[in-house]
This record gives structure tokens, sequence and C-alpha cells, in this order.
């Protein structure tokens, strides 16, 4: 309840940056897209951050509330993300054309590990000819990127709570951590966007079944867990 607040307490922060129109199928499914990661990512920025604040007021038991929150979210949302990635990989086959996308910007992240991996993108990028080819490399990135940050976030997270650790560049790192999580979170949907613009009307209705069966078959999970 109290996530739940904080989270509509930020929601005015949240902005829509996508403006070129898609057809009504495109459209709906766009719109589910980004209610789902945008949703998922300001509970996790609300809970990350409440985490830090409420530990740098002393109250470390009420703090390390918020980071098992995050870590919750974590673990059923990133399947989620790495699932939608996998479909837009096949669908991509599908196109004749897709329009390029900048590769990711290394500076946008803090984990060493997702900088090498942006400078490894933006290299494959200039070598890679097909615009078709660059845009697989792209959902390829990004889903090692979030598999990475969402394994480090977790490991980190749970040490934090078995040793009550209150070290401030532990914390400070996990808060950067869910932000380089949450920046690839944004460039899935950006390249999901630019996969709905090619799709035709039947694909895009086949994409948006096999979509359906994905969060079916994700609630049965999380029902039987």
């Amino acid at each position: 309840m109290i996530l739940f607040l904080l989270v509509r307490r930020n929601e005015r922060k949240v902005r829509s940056e996508w403006h070129a129109l898609l057809n009504p199928r495109g459209q709906r499914l766009f719109e589910s897209a980004r209610n789902e990661i945008e949703s998922h990512s300001l509970m996790l920025d609300v809970a990350m951050n409440e985490a830090l604040c409420v530990k740098q007021l002393g109250d470390i038991d009420e703090a390390i509330r918020f980071l098992n929150i995050g870590s919750e979210i974590i673990e059923r949302f990133t399947p989620n993300l790495l699932s939608l990635l996998s479909i837009m990989a096949r669908f991509s086959r599908m196109v004749s054309a897709i329009a390029p996308i900048d590769p990711l910007i290394p500076k946008d992240f803090h984990m060493a590990e997702l900088v090498s991996l942006a400078h490894l993108h933006r290299f494959m990028n200039q070598v890679i000819v097909s615009a078709k080819q660059r845009f697989r490399l792209r959902i390829y990135i990004i889903g090692k990127g979030l598999s990475i940050a969402s394994h480090y976030l977790i490991s980190k997270i749970k040490d934090i709570v078995l040793h009550k650790n209150q070290e401030e560049k532990e914390w400070r790192e996990v808060v950067e951590i869910e932000q380089d999580f949450n920046t690839l979170s944004r460039e899935s949907l950006r390249s999901f966007r630019a996969l709905l613009e090619v799709l035709s009307g039947e694909d895009a209705r086949r994409l948006s079944q096999d979509l359906r069966t994905r969060v079916a078959s994700t609630h049965h999970e999380n029902q039987v867990m």
C-alpha cells in the first residue's frame, strides 16, 4: 500500500516521448507494453530510492523491506521483458525493412559490464550493414544487458539483506544498477515501437496473440511460485 501511494505521488514525473502515429492494432499493442514497462519501472525506481532514503534516516529494517520489494519486482518483471525481446527478434524476420535506431550510449550506464556492452554495440552497429540485422543485434544486446543487470541487482540486494550491510557505497550501487535496468527497459520499448511501425496488420495480430500467450504463461508460473 505504501509503495502504491508513493508511485501515485511520482506518476506526474512520467512523460510520453512517443509522437508518431501507429495503426490502431499497433497502437493498442504499444500502449499495453508501455503501460506495463513504465509502471514496473516506476515502482522499481520508487522502491529503490525509498530504500536509500529510509536507510539514511536510520531505519535499516524498513529500508531492507523496500529493497525486498524491489527485488521481487525485478524477479517477476525480467522474464516478461526477455520474453518480449525474444518475440520481437522472431517477428523482425518477417519484415522487409525497419527504421534504424541508434545504438546504446555507454555514458547512459553505471555498471562497467553494461558500459562495455554498449561500446560493443556501437562498434558492431558500424560493421553490420542490414537494418534488420542491426535491429536483431540491438535486441540481443538489450537482452544480455537486462540479464546482467537483473542478476547483479538481485545478488547485491540479497547480500545486503543477509548481512544488514549499511555501507553507503553498496546501497548507492544498488540504486545505480536499478537505473541501468530501467534504461534498458526503456530501450526495449523503443525497439518494440520501431517493430510495430513496420509490421503488417496480420503480423501485428499474430504478435498480439503471442503476447497474450506469454502473459497467460507467466501468470501461471507466478501462481505456481
